[in-house]
């Protein structure tokens, strides 16, 4: 089957998020490759990464408004405009994947499921968990493709939801070392750093996921060192976070909320910390080891599919104790930040973006720059 005309599908498109930076890079590959590719956007959040070359539709204009309040408008715009399209593509998890496999169901055109995270993780935050594992293993199952973005997701859904091996798909994503560079070019204002003193770096949105109050708990134990971490994202997890500053002092630890250029901090960072109780693909990471930064890592499966051999030191993930040892270890020896930083960025080499694009041609059957 030939499928030169494709609906893509994501809950929003706000900055920050992994989706949303993959995605566009993604979407211009197909477009580069010959097909026609149009975004649906759920809601229209108040910022949304900039997509001016893309065809791009948003069905819900207030970010305030809720997806599941709204079902039968936005199921009924999704079919509406799905019939347009040969193949309808989710590129979220739950609910956005929901409206495709309904939307796939009324109109009878096959669709495709990114899946961004480790699901079972995910479904059991849930308050309807059950519920929600059946109606998504269901989704996956009647997708023609499954593709997932780390080991440890695709792992997941062939075990737990059911998802038959012969239909996954492994998709990294992709490091895009030309923008990088491009963005470590730009002025952005940074902390200033005394002499002898270490700089920690973590990114991430502020949520209980990102694991910050163990990362914090492990900072009390070792204010006797010259060393700070600066923590570049915003959440809803804020308020408590500045809440523990407040009440043990903790003076060597700063809050940059949201950043539009997160990589002139982590070029001036000795050490990249990312301490997250789950993943689905660890962009900020493999970034970080692009710009041979150290890093000290969760011991989850995304984090070790990539530098379990080299290039990190892990900790138990919710042990504040060997977390801060394992700080203190880098704080205090040069020489063990410069190898372990070498070898970082030796792993990543082979995670550049013309890999993924050979990838994606293999997902979609392109060839000789046409989908087939």
């Amino acid at each position: 089957m030939q499928y030169r005309k494709i609906l893509f599908v994501i809950d929003v498109m706000n900055p920050g998020g992994g989706a949303q930076k993959v995605l566009p890079y993604l979407l211009r590959i197909l477009q580069k490759n010959g097909a026609q590719v149009r975004l649906i956007v759920l809601k229209k959040t108040a910022e949304v990464v900039p997509l001016n070359d893309l065809s791009v539709d948003y069905i819900l204009p207030n970010a305030e408004t809720r997806l599941l309040e709204n079902s039968f408008r936005i199921l009924d715009a999704l079919t509406k405009e799905a019939k347009d399209f040969e193949l309808i593509c989710s590129f979220m998890d739950f609910i956005t994947c929901y409206f495709v496999a309904l939307s796939s169901k009324l109109t009878q055109i096959p669709y495709y499921v990114f899946v961004r995270c480790e699901p079972s993780f995910v479904v059991d935050t849930f308050s309807y968990r059950q519920v929600n594992h059946e109606l998504y293993s269901l989704c996956l199952q009647n997708a023609q493709k499954v593709i997932c973005n780390s080991k440890s997701s695709l792992m997941d859904i062939t075990k737990n939801f059911g998802v038959s091996r012969e239909k996954t798909f492994l998709l990294y994503n992709p490091i895009n070392m030309q923008q990088i560079q491009e963005n470590l070019n730009k002025n952005v204002e940074l902390p200033i750093k005394k002499q002898g003193e270490v700089f920690c770096v973590s990114v991430g949105r502020l949520h209980p996921q990102k694991n910050y109050l163990t990362l914090f708990k492990s900072f009390l134990k070792l204010q006797d060192l010259q060393i700070r971490l600066f923590i570049v994202g915003e959440g809803e997890q804020r308020q408590e976070l500045e809440d523990f500053i407040c009440k043990y002092h903790l003076s060597n630890v700063v809050l940059l909320g949201y950043q539009d250029n997160i990589y002139p901090f982590l070029e001036k960072a000795d050490i990249f910390i990312h301490v997250s109780l789950t993943e689905g693909f660890p962009n900020v990471v493999l970034e970080a080891a692009c710009l041979r930064k150290p890093l000290i890592l969760s011991n989850i499966m995304p984090h070790k599919d990539f530098f379990a051999t080299k290039g990190a030191l892990f900790f138990n993930t919710e042990n504040a104790d060997d977390l801060a040892t394992k700080i203190r270890e880098l704080a205090c020896n040069q020489q063990k930040r410069e190898r372990l930083a070498k070898e970082a960025f030796s792993v990543v080499q082979g995670y550049q973006g013309d890999i993924f694009e050979k990838q994606l041609q293999e997902i979609f059957n392109i060839e000789e720059g046409f989908i087939s």
